[in-house]
């Protein structure tokens, strides 16, 4: 396993903490929980995705909602996190149907 695959992977793990802490404070009804998972989906995305992929789509999305929920960060933290949860659905379907997936993007000097 490559240095970059095993830091892509820690990165995603936090990643995942994160949308989990936000999932659960929101059921709870927790606003600190929505907080500290919301602020580390938004950090973890800038670290983990910068070079990969284009948070356009979340960013729109999370101005829309903004403008639709109250508070206006709870929509922020709903948009980030609707794109995280599209951006694990894509990587597991990847890692699993393209057999080249991590040498294609993880591999470039």
């Amino acid at each position: 396993m490559s240095k970059d695959l095993k830091i892509f992977c820690v990165k995603s793990f936090f990643n995942l903490i994160a949308l989990c802490l936000f999932l659960v404070g929101n059921i709870y009804s927790n606003t600190t929980l929505i907080i500290i998972g919301g602020w580390g989906m938004i950090v973890f995305s800038f670290i983990l995705y910068h070079r990969f992929l284009n948070p356009l789509i979340a960013i729109i999305l999370g101005i829309f909602l903004a403008l639709i929920l109250s508070p206006w960060y709870l929509g922020v933290f709903w948009g980030v996190s609707i794109y995280l949860i599209f951006q694990t659905v894509t990587l597991l379907h990847d890692l699993f149907t393209k057999r080249d997936f991590f040498k294609t993007n993880f591999n470039v000097n």
